[in-house]
């Protein structure tokens, strides 16, 4: 697990040389190993967010810890366009990269749009306690780094940031095994560490190692014929 700073420095490192290895994947065309690379990159970049940001936790509003955090707030509203295109690279529809590209960049977009908005705007007056009407920051929580995310509409980029992208898989043909796979990560990401653990949303969002190592594995060359279909067409983006 990656409750430490040295365990998040291993993750990162480990999920870049993961990511190097799958872009090197020659048995694929070049979109797709893209696709693929850029995933289990993007998710190995969290990691090391994480280890920087162990020794400023709590150092909320200012300096490193603050530039930390707007970087999660960005990372966060990415995933989508990091995860999706990946997601449908196991589709035997020829067009579901590409339209898996223009779905996620589009809602990335969108989540993007809404950290610029007042943060005063939240979807039925609600406020939640992961994303939403904040003060950006890193903050120590019982076992590791937990996130305080400023953003308008705060369910809408949470749902869509960390459920929206697995769903995602579901939509292209011949795609249940892999949107499976990562459906069930993400719901047990989110959930397992605050019923075992005890932890708050922030924390246990931040606790993406149980999702960071199964994410890499999916992606690279050594697993793809189990979750791609059976008879794939050629991927184009």
């Amino acid at each position: 697990m990656c409750f430490s700073a040295n365990m998040s420095l291993g993750l990162g490192l480990l999920g870049f040389a993961a990511s190097s290895v799958t872009f090197l994947d020659k048995t694929e065309p070049f979109w797709v190993r893209l696709a693929r690379a850029f995933a289990i990159f993007h998710f190995s970049l969290m990691e090391l967010i994480q280890y920087f940001a162990y020794p400023v936790a709590d150092q909320c509003g200012y300096g490193t810890n603050l530039l930390l955090s707007e970087l999660s707030t960005y990372h966060i509203a990415l995933q989508a366009f990091a995860i999706m295109p990946a997601l449908a690279t196991y589709s035997s529809d020829p067009l579901a990269l590409r339209k898996a590209t223009i779905l996620g960049a589009t809602l990335s977009s969108l989540f993007l749009v809404c950290t610029f908005l007042p943060k005063e705007w939240q979807l039925f007056g609600l406020q939640p306690n992961f994303i939403g009407n904040m003060v950006a920051c890193l903050y120590m929580g019982i076992y590791h780094i937990g996130y305080a995310i400023p953003a308008a509409f705060g369910l809408f980029v949470t749902h869509g940031s960390l459920f929206a992208l697995a769903w995602s898989g579901f939509i292209w043909k011949d795609n249940w095994k892999i949107a499976s796979y990562h459906c069930f990560g993400a719901l047990m990401t989110l959930f397992m560490p605050q019923w075992v653990f005890g932890v708050s949303t922030g924390e246990a969002a931040a606790m993406y190692c149980f999702y960071s190592i199964p994410i890499t594995a999916s992606f690279m060359p050594y697993f793809k014929t189990f979750f791609r279909a059976t008879t794939p067409l050629a991927q184009t983006a």
